[in-house]
């Protein structure tokens, strides 16, 4: 088989692939804060059907918020704006827009970050941008926080595909052919790093290190672009202090127990980060990179412009950096790291690992050339056999998929299959009506809260809980938060839920 007929293969799985991950967004529903940051934009809709007016009550809401609560502003603008306000049946859009941002993003980035930094021939970028990008996507840590939360996923998941747009942006910039395309894609990476510096503070407070060390590279290199990229990163550092600043951070923050410490946040930072590698190198995974090693050694071995001296030096450096992203949160709230936030972190790990396996193979090729293990890696796929043993490390990848299934038993004496595939998860989930059962009891839900003239409604507890779909669900207790978010956005004085015979 050739490459170009192979990279098609990996294109038409990857494809495939994505099918049950949207079908299955027909099921999502909103969770918790979907209500509480949609209540007010609900009602305008309700009351004007006027999208002018849900945005101007949404900015209007953004600017009380960063008085009050917190400073993310460009963030908490996007959350009121969920699309269950307009209609239930539209929560389907949610996971549809997160979904393909994020891998548009990742595809996107991978494919220029090859092509175009390390001169990757066009199908080796295409075809390593598809296996990078299924992998991250197929062992997401929490889907459901990523993809089929709104409030959750539209705060970390979207902004970690922001940012991978605004490297995209000023990758396309500094390699664009025609002059003229260069100042558009400034102008859009200088939006984008605005943006992105009033989303969560994982990402706000990354993108800058980044841009930062991409600016001082430029700058030790002579890159005419040095200069944009430090207006880039001025830019994501001065949107960073706007959403740091904020008197709503100081009264959010005082509710937190313990209260801050910058050195406690630093050894989480590192701890959490070492751990994230860790147990992100899954037996899948770790093929996967397996795989991938003899292409990332062709790619060092051509490419001259790093000299691959310090492996280990710059295996530390970029975990520093990748660490980086945890520091945040590990000084707001100590160790209650969210899901959703473990999810742009396990993402984050596969640029991690590329980078450092493209210097570690130069490090190979500069002092093992001549030895037979560095042979085969420069051989792999120029040999005739290259293609029976992609299809060796595929049938590796699948069987080691099989592997980390569990199949136990629920206390009602149902059978529980976790740890598969996402897209296996979901189609398990769609198949086994799991996925159906859970639409049609929220769907039931919504009609009766929205409908009934009662202050005070119980309402059934869900009888199933599909893992790609479910986050969380109110309780027994009418006092929990989760509960006093869905009276808010129904106007109700309080809602419980029953156990179902």
């Amino acid at each position: 088989m050739k490459k170009r007929n192979f990279t098609i293969f990996l294109i038409i799985i990857f494809i495939l692939s994505l099918i049950p991950l949207y079908y299955i967004a027909g099921y999502a529903h909103p969770s918790v804060d979907d209500y509480f940051y949609g209540a007010e934009t609900a009602q305008i809709w309700h009351n004007t059907h006027s999208l002018g007016q849900v945005l101007q009550k949404s900015f209007v809401l953004m600017k009380d918020s960063y008085i009050t609560w917190q400073g993310n502003f460009t963030a908490i603008f996007l959350m009121r704006l969920q699309p269950a306000i307009f209609d239930e049946n539209y929560y389907v859009i949610a996971p549809i827009i997160l979904i393909t941002s994020f891998v548009i993003s990742m595809l996107m980035f991978f494919y220029l970050f090859l092509k175009r930094c390390f001169h990757v021939a066009t199908q080796t970028s295409i075809g390593t941008s598809i296996v990078i990008t299924f992998t991250a996507l197929q062992f997401t840590y929490m889907p459901s926080d990523s993809f089929y939360w709104y409030n959750g996923a539209i705060y970390y998941t979207f902004f970690f595909s922001l940012m991978l747009f605004l490297f995209s942006s000023l990758i396309v910039m500094a390699t664009a052919k025609r002059n003229w395309t260069k100042p558009v894609y400034f102008i859009i990476s200088l939006i984008l790093a605005f943006i992105i510096g009033g989303g969560n503070y994982a990402t706000a407070l990354f993108t800058p290190i980044v841009l930062g060390v991409i600016t001082v590279y430029a700058i030790y290199k002579h890159d005419k672009f040095s200069i944009p990229y430090a207006l880039t990163t001025l830019v994501a550092f001065i949107s960073l202090i706007v959403s740091m600043i904020a008197p709503g951070n100081a009264i959010r923050q005082a509710g937190v127990e313990g209260g801050p410490s910058v050195i406690r946040a630093f050894v989480y930072s590192f701890a959490y980060g070492a751990y994230s590698i860790a147990n992100s190198t899954t037996l899948p995974v770790l093929i996967i990179w397996i795989a991938l090693l003899p292409v990332f050694y062709h790619i060092a071995a051509k490419y001259k412009t790093w000299e691959y001296k310090y492996p280990l030096l710059f295996l530390i450096f970029t975990f520093g950096i990748y660490c980086s992203q945890g520091t945040p949160v590990f000084y707001a709230q100590g160790l209650n790291i969210p899901y959703r936030m473990m999810n742009i972190i396990y993402f984050s790990y596969y640029g991690f690992v590329t980078i450092n396996l493209i210097y570690f193979a130069g490090w190979i090729h500069r002092h093992f050339e001549t030895t037979a293990f560095a042979d085969y890696l420069c051989n792999f796929y120029n040999s005739k056999y290259w293609f029976r043993k992609s299809m060796i490390f595929i049938l590796l990848f699948s069987v080691s998929c099989v592997g980390l299934v569990t199949i136990t038993r629920t206390d009602d004496d149902r059978t529980l299959v976790a740890n598969l595939p996402l897209s296996v998860d979901a189609t398990y989930a769609i198949l086994n009506g799991s996925a159906s059962i859970y639409d049609q009891e929220l769907t039931d839900r919504d009609k009766l809260l929205s409908s009934s003239q009662e202050v005070d409604i119980i309402v059934p507890e869900l009888s199933i809980t599909p893992s790609p779909l479910f986050h969380t669900d109110i309780t027994e207790d009418p006092t929990n938060w989760k509960n006093a978010h869905l009276s808010v956005y129904y106007n109700k004085h309080y809602i419980s839920t029953s156990k179902q015979e």
